[in-house]
């Protein structure tokens, strides 16, 4: 798990399943991301984010790294209402058009115990995917040789990073949670993604099985 967090496929799973909930996708592949060494608030005025094309996209999931508060969760919304961006401002918000929301924590400890306990005893989704917006596929780590077989997440062989579903069907793109098992047909070089095309997948899998059966019942 440390290493899937070190080489950016848990962030990136974690962002598929809010992308997939929310109806948001990605803005390009692997998300924008990267270091942004300010405060959260800083980034409603960035220039990193353009207002309009986060509206044509429906929204976006994203990242950054090195960012104040350290460990938490941010959300930059708009709104279109001269009386509710007049209080946004009175309350120190800023001028907008983006306004910065966030938690400045992350307690997995807590956080996943209460999860659980939502689950159990009341029943409670705590997220669940309405459509299939974003997946997360395989990527080489290193220059790998045919006849691999691909070890999966966490491992020496590949890392996942996220893309938006209609590129990942288009370009048969392997999903990085199916990779594990997979053996290579050719070479794939450091940092080129991993195709159907590349690979003989193990026969008889229940979790190839359950992708077809979600692929059909989304339509793709």
């Amino acid at each position: 798990m440390v290493t899937s967090f070190a080489d950016g496929t848990k962030i990136s799973f974690e962002q598929a399943c809010v992308a997939n909930a929310t109806g948001m996708c990605v803005a390009q592949r692997g998300m924008l991301g990267g270091d942004f060494p300010r405060h959260i608030d800083e980034l409603c005025h960035s220039g990193r984010y353009d207002v309009e094309e986060l509206r044509r996209l429906g929204g976006v999931v994203d990242y950054v790294v090195g960012s104040s508060p350290a460990a938490g969760v941010f959300v930059l919304a708009t709104h279109n209402d001269p009386f509710h961006r007049f209080n946004l401002k009175l309350y120190k918000m800023g001028e907008g058009p983006l306004y910065a929301f966030y938690a400045h924590t992350h307690l997995c400890y807590f956080d996943v115990p209460v999860s659980a306990a939502r689950i159990v005893l009341f029943r409670d989704t705590v997220i669940a995917a309405r459509e299939h917006k974003v997946d997360v596929v395989t990527v080489a780590k290193t220059d790998l040789k045919a006849g691999t077989v691909l070890d999966g997440i966490g491992g020496y062989h590949s890392y996942g990073t996220c893309e938006n579903a209609p590129e990942v069907n288009a370009a048969r793109l392997l999903p990085m949670g199916l990779s594990e098992g997979c053996r290579l047909l050719r070479d794939i070089p450091c940092d080129a993604l991993v195709t159907y095309d590349d690979v003989e997948v193990p026969p008889g899998r229940l979790i190839d099985e359950l992708r077809e059966s979600m692929l059909r019942r989304v339509g793709k």
